[in-house]
């Protein structure tokens, strides 16, 4: 497949790249490329030009310091499982970039490009000839969601693998645009609406993440076909933070590829705080952690599959963590 012709521009500064991107609704930002360029070549999204987010210094830095951990939106998915201080401070978001397609997707893909994908869907994600058969929908300006045809919404799920994580982490994004910079929580990236499935502004273009301390233990589980190449079929992180007496002060569950966009178990949580985990409180949390999200058949599982998978891995998480000092 070969990619349609587009421009393409060479930034030097933020200022110069959030500019050009807010000038035209068909203007994206390239950054690794590993999901942007596969969309261009099947025809799921035909950009007039492209900004080479690469161009700008001083993105890709890991840097520790007391108020956490800082990761520039270009440090790719090789850089960070790699990292001897990512590692350290925070194993849980290192195991993460290693889940992510193979090395090569790795080396080239980027913390930001990884949190700013598109949602996807069995019936979007494919080449312009496979989706010719039927007419269009939502996500190319349709009228119709192929996965709940009733529906009129899109029903397209995130699936990435850094953001459950780093959701569970309290992470902070840093964005920059034509107005300047703001920082919010990363959780507030995300939209949950399948067309537009994030909440970056006209030329925002996002610049970092901090990571505050924690004193806590993070896991990250992943299902999928193989054990490379996939995007997740169903994954989940688990954050736990325990105090003096091993008793739960604080919990995170987060799961991806489970809905819209990354869904927190919230009232899961809450059943976590100042308990101390057995095997009928690990199944309790388990089971009510499956009834808040809302797996579709996006991929070729059943919706039921997914939530019986999910309920699986939680135990399988919580069971890790359990022991954990």
């Amino acid at each position: 497949m070969r990619l349609p012709q587009f421009e393409y521009v060479e930034p030097k500064t933020l200022k110069q790249a959030s500019k050009t991107l807010a000038s035209d609704k068909r203007t994206v930002a390239l950054a690794g490329g590993t999901d942007l360029l596969v969309n261009m070549k099947h025809r799921v999204i035909e950009p007039k030009r492209i900004i080479n987010l690469k161009t700008i210094p001083k993105l890709n830095h890991v840097a520790a310091g007391k108020e956490g951990l800082r990761i520039g939106a270009l440090a790719t998915l090789h850089d960070i499982s790699s990292s001897l201080v990512i590692k350290e401070r925070c194993p849980a978001l290192a195991q993460a970039a290693r889940e992510v397609g193979a090395y090569a997707h790795q080396a080239m893909g980027t913390l930001g490009g990884n949190l700013c994908q598109g949602n996807r869907c069995r019936f979007y994600n494919q080449s312009a000839f496979w989706r010719g058969v039927r007419p269009p929908c939502f996500k190319v300006a349709g009228k119709v969601c192929y996965v709940v045809p009733k529906s009129k919404e899109c029903h397209s799920a995130y699936c990435g693998d850094l953001a459950p994580v780093l959701i569970a982490l309290d992470a902070q994004m840093k964005i920059a645009g034509p107005e300047g910079e703001r920082s919010l929580p990363l959780k507030k990236l995300y939209t949950h609406n399948g067309i537009k499935p994030l909440s970056l502004k006209k030329g925002e273009i996002l610049r970092e993440i901090l990571i505050p301390p924690s004193s806590g233990k993070t896991l990250y589980l992943k299902w999928r076909f193989r054990d490379s190449l996939e995007f997740p079929i169903l994954s989940l992180a688990l954050h736990i933070e325990k105090d003096g007496k091993d008793q739960v002060k604080n919990g995170r569950i987060v799961f991806s590829a489970a809905g819209r966009g990354p869904v927190e178990a919230v009232l899961a949580e809450k059943m976590m705080k100042g308990i101390s985990f057995d095997e009928a409180m690990i199944e309790r949390i388990s089971d009510q952690a499956v009834k808040e999200i809302s797996p579709m058949r996006t991929s070729i599982h059943s919706p039921a599959y997914k939530r019986k998978m999910a309920g699986i891995l939680l135990k399988q998480a919580l069971e890790q963590l359990r022991n954990a000092k």
